[in-house]
């Protein structure tokens, strides 16, 4: 069920299965939202109660023409106050990752589990907003189109890759969602705005639930390499390196994506 949640002030958009004993809250990536991640929602929707949200910025939530990725961790504890959640295991795919840690960083007795897929420990700016730089495109001026390609490259492993090409694997679906709401150019540079310098590094001992961070194998926009670095620096933090896979492991591996996050949240 589509609800409207009044979180810090802004209108924060939430879909909720609201059936399953146990919540978990899905946090989608750069320029995404809530339908996004539905692919994942559908995974645990059988055994959980999914909750998948358009953060500040994006899909039907109000976008403020600044914000954070503080202001982005202090809706979260907010939406799960909000939703009367004692607990809620949290996933944060890409830029969701860096929000939830960010979120367990500064409180994590409303966290049981973390699951953070594709992410960094840190960043002058978005991996797209780099990867668009290198290849030099503005995003606040790209369209939506030609980030797809620069993305494309960077997101997939080489079998996936080719199955793209030959439209065996229908990429817009899984980046755009089930709905379009794209942003404008405003709206993209405060999404980038809200993630430049940011640095989730120097508070890794503050994270004190249990944590599970993923690695796709071929991953362009956020290397492998840099999800273990999140690992080591978490303590008691497992690390799983998703095989011929990559940025968009969820969607290539979906069997073995699934069944290492069900495997940790039995723990």
């Amino acid at each position: 069920m589509k609800k409207f949640l009044s979180i810090n002030g802004i209108e924060i958009c939430v879909d909720d299965t609201e059936e399953g004993e146990n919540a978990l809250l899905l946090i989608h990536g750069l320029t995404g939202d809530k339908t996004t991640m539905y692919p994942i929602r559908d995974m645990f929707k059988d055994d959980y109660r999914v909750i998948t949200i358009d953060t500040r910025g994006h899909g039907e939530s109000t976008r403020p023409k600044e914000y954070t990725i503080d202001d982005h961790a202090d809706d979260i504890h907010e939406i799960i106050s909000e939703l009367n959640l004692e607990k809620a295991d949290v996933l944060g795919y890409s830029m969701g990752s860096y929000i939830a840690l960010r979120a367990a960083e500064v409180k994590c007795d409303d966290i049981d589990h973390l699951v953070l897929a594709c992410t960094k420990p840190n960043g002058k700016t978005s991996s797209v907003a780099r990867l668009l730089k290198e290849a030099n495109l503005d995003i606040t001026q790209v369209s939506q189109e030609e980030m797809m390609g620069v993305i494309l490259k960077a997101s997939l492993a080489p079998q996936s890759y080719e199955k793209a090409l030959n439209g065996e694997f229908n990429i817009d679906e899984i980046l755009n969602g089930e709905e379009s709401y794209e942003l404008n150019e405003e709206e993209k540079a405060a999404e980038d705005a809200s993630l430049a310098d940011f640095d989730n590094s120097n508070d890794y001992d503050k994270v004190k639930c249990k944590t599970l961070v993923i690695g796709g194998e071929y991953d362009g926009i956020n290397p492998p390499e840099l999800g273990r670095e999140v690992a080591d620096g978490i303590d008691g933090a497992e690390f799983e390196l998703i095989k011929d896979a990559g940025h968009l492991a969820f969607a290539e591996q979906s069997e073995e994506f699934q069944k290492v996050i069900k495997d940790f949240l039995n723990q």
